[in-house]
């Protein structure tokens, strides 16, 4: 992910240019202030964010998103952003920050996207300068009421990769903000952050000056089955094996660590066709984070609006997704609105350190949940495909992503049940067959997984009280298909709501 073409350049002349930037910007630092400077250091509180991409947006639908995640207890929102340079940044911020200043009781941070920006100044954008480009985004945000607060009482930055730059340009851009931030990046990308105990430990030596956190985003999913350099994964969907050793590391450098909650990585777009399975990775994963000891610093959920890359649980405006490409898994049929319960649900409980017993549902005595399958088979064939991998041109869309031999014909599910409720049990209908038959639910998270038993036809899932009566249901998703709806080979979710009432089952458009 580095800067291709101008990372060498960048870290050559960057130490010097940044000197100049030193000695214009650090008196005018927002810190300067009298207010800025009454910050104090406090201590640290659990907080979930939701990784968020700025982009195109209306000012009722940036409101709606921090109304949104505020009803799922989410605390924040880290702002992705990619070329600082472009006109719709500074009007997304300002609608976004102006809101949260209003309602009050959710914080933003910004999460500097240095490998967008490279790319962007690659393809002829203005977005050239690294870290530096957002100074004017930092001049304005940083002092504002809504901008989250690290421990050490300062805002807390964040990015998106290292892009390519060396530890001296990073400090010479701390030093253009006065150093007065905490810093939590994401360098998982650089030799020795997921290594063992000795790489690590290097890792530190280079980057420890630099950090005051560290935030983990390759490790939210599973291996890909063809990885590009400095990418990894857990060895199933859920497993934190690769977080375990990160945390270690910063607890042992007196570091905070971020930890990325996700479901899965699908995208067919942009040059891309990637895939790495979702299954039970979100549930499992929640399972395995509750039963860490010490939990992580702060949960990061990946992502909130990342349409392209199908690991998003909130809106996908329409101003913002105007690519051909995602659009035929990203589309008003493919929410992933009824994952939030599950996360709310989790959010409560980590912050109070329960466990997955504790978890319910978030405000009544219903259960909730959902059930999550995807509408082709793993048999199928796609018209378009030419049979070839990593197609050079238009054809690579067509073709069966990289990662696609870790897909199953499963059909997924979780359920949250209040802590009164006893005899309850769960079936399932993929098609016209039955395929599993009152499963029994306990209180708190149940989930599980029907291996290889997709049919083709209406999925359905049905909740039954003690006396054997049906009062909840899941279904009305799109319907599976024994050939390729999609034109592609669609590896997207289609996520569908437990909600109150009977119903044999019906397939949505």
């Amino acid at each position: 992910m580095a800067l291709s073409g101008v990372g060498n350049l960048l870290n050559t002349f960057y130490t010097l240019w940044s000197i100049l930037v030193l000695l214009i910007t650090v008196n005018a630092s927002p810190f300067s202030r009298p207010d800025a400077r009454a910050m104090v250091e406090r201590s640290y509180t659990r907080a979930v964010f939701a990784h968020y991409l700025v982009g195109t947006i209306t000012q009722d639908h940036a409101r709606q998103d921090i109304d949104d995640a505020k009803a799922m207890s989410l605390d924040g929102f880290a702002l992705n952003i990619g070329d600082a340079t472009q006109a719709f940044v500074d009007d997304a911020l300002h609608d976004l920050f102006g809101y949260a200043e209003n309602v009050g009781g959710f914080k933003l941070f910004i999460s500097m996207d240095v490998s967008a920006s490279g790319a962007s100044c690659n393809a002829g954008g203005k977005s050239c300068n690294g870290p530096f480009d957002y100074a004017s985004i930092f001049d304005w945000t940083l002092g504002s009421s809504a901008y989250y607060l690290g421990p050490n009482g300062f805002p807390m930055i964040s990015t998106f990769s290292s892009g390519g730059l060396t530890n001296d340009v990073w400090t010479s851009w701390k030093e253009s903000l006065a150093n007065q931030m905490y810093f939590i990046p994401d360098f998982d990308e650089t030799g020795g952050y997921y290594g063992d105990e000795s790489s690590i430990e290097g890792w530190y030596d280079y980057w420890g000056p630099v950090v005051d956190g560290v935030f983990s985003w390759e490790s939210a999913w599973p291996q890909r089955g063809n990885p590009s350099p400095g990418t990894v994964g857990g060895a199933y969907p859920g497993d934190i094996g690769p977080d375990l050793s990160v945390q270690a590391g910063a607890i042992q450098n007196n570091k905070g660590y971020m930890m990325g909650l996700s479901s899965l990585q699908y995208k067919d777009a942009y040059g891309s066709n990637v895939f790495r399975p979702g299954d039970l990775n979100l549930v499992v994963r929640i399972e395995n984070i509750l039963n860490m000891s010490p939990r992580p610093s702060w949960i990061i959920v990946q992502t909130w609006n990342d349409g392209p890359e199908s690991h998003y649980i909130g809106n996908l405006w329409p101003e913002q997704n105007t690519d051909p490409q995602p659009a035929p898994y990203t589309g008003v049929s493919w929410s992933h609105i009824a994952w939030q319960p599950l996360i709310q649900a989790f959010i409560d409980v980590w912050k109070g350190d329960g466990g997955t017993s504790d978890m319910s549902p978030s405000s009544s005595s219903d259960a909730q949940g959902a059930l999550w399958y995807r509408t082709m088979l793993m048999s199928a064939t796609c018209a378009n495909d030419n049979g070839a991998v990593d197609n050079p041109g238009a054809e690579r869309y067509y073709e069966k992503p990289d990662g696609y031999d870790s897909g199953t014909d499963g059909i997924d599910w979780a359920v949250l049940m209040p802590p009164d409720r006893e005899g309850y049990s769960l079936s399932i209908w993929s098609g016209d067959k039955l395929v599993l038959s009152q499963q029994n639910l306990s209180a708190g998270l149940n989930y599980g997984t029907v291996s290889d038993q997709l049919n083709p036809g209406v999925q359905t899932l049905q909740v039954f009280d003690a006396g054997g009566n049906m009062y909840m249901t899941a279904t009305g998703g799109q319907c599976v298909s024994d050939g390729c709806p999609d034109l592609i080979y669609n590896m997207n979710y289609q996520v569908v709501p437990l909600s109150l009432g009977m119903s044999t089952g019906s397939c949505g458009n």
